[in-house]
């Protein structure tokens, strides 16, 4: 599969011979359109916006969402204080009651029409991108995030022998599986200050569309004080059935985002090989 970013040849997948890689693959051509739109352009390279940018779309998403639902079901201060961890949390709650879970969205996620749906999936990503600050000048790697905006995003439930592929480090150029749940993992967990038996606490257990692709090497993708942080609540960190390592579908043969903007838009072509 090739990438194109603002209409020239960034990246090139080239595949494990695994299961796993094999079934990305499979899911990517069933949904695949090649209309322009596959890849969801705003949020991929939503880390170059900066964080200013990102206030604004999340105060625009409260007050929009507010105001189709007719009452402030969402209350945030009038003087916020951008570095309480609690405004975050207490935004991610509304964001879960709004949108549901990955299989079971609510009503009005399945009703309400798309811009009301998108300021909802704006009010998760802005929330994750100031409580993390994900929007370093300097990229440690780039997601590339498929559009939500088709009436069906599947996922494929991981099998038991599949977890032997998780790995714990980052290798520049590779390319893994995104998370592809609606909740926090063990790490959000841990960055949010939040109980390890937390409602919403989701691990990543199935392929996806969205990808990684590590601009990077990274020895670890744990900080030390996370290892402390799941030992102290009897987690294994490294226990690869927990879904919470890395998963490498494959490397990028080309790379080439030095020009990337917040604007940038990636394409995506399905180069099939033509049986004579």
């Amino acid at each position: 599969m090739l990438y194109e970013i603002d209409g020239k040849t960034a990246f090139r997948i080239d595949l494990y011979d695994h299961t796993v890689a094999h079934k990305w693959k499979n899911l990517i051509e069933s949904i695949y359109v090649g209309d322009g739109e596959d890849i969801d352009h705003a949020r991929s390279f939503f880390s170059l916006r900066t964080n200013d940018e990102i206030k604004n779309i999340l105060i625009d998403a409260v007050a929009n969402i507010n105001n189709f639902l007719k009452k402030d079901f969402i209350q945030i201060p009038k003087e916020i204080n951008w570095d309480d961890q609690n405004l975050y949390n207490t935004l991610h709650i509304a964001f879960e009651k709004l949108s549901g879970d990955f299989n079971n969205p609510t009503k009005l996620m399945k009703i309400a029409p798309m811009r009301i749906k998108e300021n909802i999936r704006d009010l998760n990503f802005c929330v994750h991108a100031l409580e993390h600050n994900s929007n370093k000048k300097i990229l440690e790697q780039l997601p590339i995030q498929w559009t939500k905006k088709r009436k069906n995003t599947p996922r494929v439930k991981l099998l038991d022998k599949e977890y032997a592929l998780m790995q714990f480090h980052a290798t520049k150029n590779e390319v893994y599986l995104s998370y592809n749940e609606l909740g926090k993992s063990y790490m959000d967990l841990y960055d949010d200050k939040l109980p390890s038996d937390y409602d919403a606490m989701k691990n990543n257990h199935y392929i996806g569309a969205d990808i990684i692709i590590a601009l990077a090497d990274k020895d670890s993708i744990f900080k030390p004080d996370f290892i402390d942080w799941c030992k102290d609540n009897d987690i294994d960190a490294y226990e690869k059935k927990n879904g919470i390592g890395l998963l490498p579908i494959g490397k990028v043969e080309v790379i080439n985002i030095e020009h990337l903007t917040k604007d940038s838009k990636a394409n995506i072509i399905i180069e099939r090989n033509k049986k004579k």
